[in-house]
């Protein structure tokens, strides 16, 4: 072990996604910080006690990632092996032309955050805006009105703390609905196991199907290359206004640079500068939620001529018999268009990225274990059963490739490629 420190451990392994759940149940302990390396962090003023750190453990998605609970599971005939519980899957999008347009593909999760809302299920959407500590981050906004959310809808791919404050939110007794990254979701029903108020006054866990973020490196190399610098940033928008859109740059000048989502991502998923804790990510297709939206790109990668033509058009998966229920509600009341239904399969098409990381996370888990590192552990992913559809010079190849990175450094927050 590195450090007295659970939360520095963590984060020295490279593990620590900058959540902010850590900072929600310890308030008067950690709070969260922009670090040295740029990344929204957890730091320490008072140190955790052993009992406040078998708590942290139990729920960090540093330490472990979770699915679905099996109580949580209606139907255990609907456990897809590799895509977990699906009670209901349909390609979907948004009924409001101009919604659709203004969000990050189809506006399937805003419309149905708006349904929530406007049929009185919840008081309030805990959702992430842009904007932040920096410029280009996302914070965390308690959307009261429709307009709020609209407003607040998009794709950050930037560091945010999405539930650092949740505590204190469902501390006033208030209803929401929570939309957040699979991994923040993990926490937040790992969370529920101890904390009654998880269940009882967050209504839907909504997510979208997420591949990772920019770190604040690779956010800087961008910059640079269409000739900004972060001072002189007052925005960045990601994507949305057409599918997926342009990725915005408004500067404190009043001038605007917009480049393609190609532009920004590159052609090549495989070369995508993600970081390390979303590059060993188990579930990017958020098992832990009740509902799940996202991209329904070929190979998950939009071509030119499909960013001028694609009006926009999102997977929608209902994972629990809540979050079907909410599906279909939205459909029938035409907050949501239906295109058409899907079935699991289909994910393996718009996410096959999503695939390997699932099948390799346990040979790469081994790999940061033979480094000397804790690793992550996963829960209720089946990850030890499909990491046998590897044969073994492929699971040690994995293994060795992983501890050869760890080596090198390329785990760490500061590295740069």
């Amino acid at each position: 072990m590195n450090s007295n420190s659970n939360i520095e451990q963590i984060i020295e392994e490279g593990l620590c996604i900058g959540c902010g759940l850590c900072a929600g149940v310890f308030p008067s302990q950690v709070q969260m910080q922009v670090s040295p390396s740029g990344h929204l962090r957890p730091s320490e003023n008072t140190p955790l006690s052993s009992e406040q750190n078998i708590h942290l453990q139990s729920f960090c998605p540093g330490v472990v990632h979770s699915g679905l609970p099996s109580d949580k599971i209606s139907n255990l005939e609907n456990l897809d092996p590799m895509w977990g519980p699906i009670e209901t899957i349909v390609r979907a999008h948004s009924s409001d032309a101009k919604i659709r347009h203004k969000a990050a593909t189809g506006g399937g999760l805003t419309a149905i955050s708006l349904y929530l809302l406007e049929s009185g299920q919840v008081d309030c959407i805990l959702q992430v805006a842009g904007g932040g500590l920096k410029a280009y981050f996302g914070h965390s906004q308690l959307s009261q009105t429709s307009e709020d959310i609209v407003n607040g809808c998009s794709s950050i791919y930037a560091s945010t703390s999405p539930l650092e404050n949740l505590l204190k939110i469902l501390d006033t007794g208030i209803t929401i609905a929570l939309v957040a990254k699979p991994c923040d979701i993990s926490a937040v029903r790992l969370l529920g196991k101890k904390d009654p108020r998880i269940d009882q006054q967050i209504k839907a866990l909504l997510t979208p199907i997420c591949g990772g973020f920019f770190p604040p490196f690779a956010m800087e190399k961008f910059l640079k290359s269409v000739g900004a610098d972060e001072s002189d940033v007052e925005s960045v928008s990601y994507r949305g206004e057409g599918c997926p859109g342009p990725t915005t740059i408004r500067f404190k000048n009043g001038e605007t640079i917009s480049k393609t989502y190609l532009d920004f991502w590159g052609t090549d998923s495989s070369q995508w500068h993600i970081p390390w804790r979303c590059r060993i990510c188990p579930d990017g297709s958020g098992e832990a939620a009740d509902i799940v939206s996202g991209d329904t790109w070929p190979n998950c990668e939009p071509t030119l001529e499909m960013m001028e033509n694609d009006l926009g058009t999102n997977v929608v998966i209902g994972r629990t018999s809540r979050g079907a229920e909410i599906i279909n509600a939205a459909i029938k009341t035409n907050y949501l268009s239906l295109e058409g239904n899907a079935k699991p399969s289909d994910l393996d098409y718009w996410q096959p990225h999503l695939v390997r990381k699932k099948i390799t996370a346990e040979a790469r888990y081994a790999g940061m274990r033979a480094a000397g590192q804790v690793g992550l552990s996963t829960l209720d992913l089946r990850t030890d059963v499909l990491k046998e559809r590897m044969n073994e010079a492929d699971y040690q190849q994995e293994l060795e490739g992983t501890t050869r990175r760890i080596k090198i450094g390329k785990h760490r927050d500061d590295f740069t490629e």
